[in-house]
C-alpha cells in the first residue's frame, strides 16, 4: 500500500521539529545555554546515562562546565525520522560528536556516535522536546598529530595575509551576525 504524501501542516511540523534538533547542536557548540534550553518544553527531561539523567535544565547545568573545559565540540545530526501523532511526535536522529580536549600539552579528539530518540510535543504552536533519550553506539579517542593550521605543505595558503575566521564558543561567533539568536 503506498504511503500518502504529507500535508502542508505535517511538513511544517516536521520542519519545526528538525530546526529544534539543529538548534540543539548549535547551542551545544556555541555554548549558548539559553538556546539549548529553548529546545525543551518547561519540565522536559534528558537521559544521557550514565553521564546524566534528569531535567533538561539540570542536564545543561551539568554539561556546561564539562564542555567549557574542552577546546571545541562539534555536534552533527543526520538520518532524522519523524513520526507525527497529532500534537506529539516520536523522533529518531543519528548523532556524531567530536570533542577536542587538551591533556598535558597534547590534543585529543573523542569522536562518538549514537542516536537521539526524542518525544516531541507541540504546545501553544511550539514544537519542543518533552523527553530525550540518548543512545550510544560507538566511540574512538585519537591523539591529534596535526591540524589544518600546522599541516605544512599539505595546505598552501592562497592568501596568507588574510587572517582566518575562527569559530567562537559564544555569541561572538560569526554565525550570530548572520542568523542571530534563532
Amino acid at each position: 500500500m503506498p504511503i500518502p504524501p504529507p500535508t502542508l501542516d505535517e511538513l511544517a511540523a516536521k520542519q519545526a521539529i528538525t530546526e529544534v534538533i539543529h538548534r540543539y547542536c548549535r547551542a551545544m557548540d556555541r555554548m549558548d545555554a539559553e538556546l539549548a534550553l529553548s529546545c525543551w518544553h518547561e519540565g522536559g527531561t534528558d537521559d544521557h546515562s550514565p553521564l546524566f539523567s534528569g531535567s533538561a535544565k539540570g542536564f545543561v547545568e551539568w554539561l556546561w562546565p564539562v564542555h567549557a573545559a574542552m577546546e571545541s565540540t562539534r555536534h552533527v545530526v543526520s538520518n532524522t525520522l519523524i513520526q507525527l501523532n497529532g500534537d506529539k511526535a516520536g523522533v529518531e536522529s543519528y548523532w556524531t560528536v567530536t570533542l577536542r580536549l587538551k591533556k598535558g600539552g597534547d590534543l585529543y579528539d573523542v569522536t562518538g556516535g549514537g542516536r537521539y530518540v526524542d518525544n516531541f510535543e507541540c504546545i501553544d504552536g511550539q514544537w519542543a522536546i518533552r523527553h530525550r533519550q540518548s543512545l550510544h553506539d560507538w566511540d574512538v579517542v585519537q591523539k591529534v598529530e596535526a591540524t589544518m593550521a600546522n599541516a605544512g605543505p599539505m595546505l598552501e595558503s592562497n592568501n596568507p595575509e588574510v587572517r582566518p575566521k575562527v569559530s567562537a564558543r559564544d555569541k561572538t561567533d560569526y554565525s550570530y551576525r548572520v542568523i542571530g539568536n534563532i
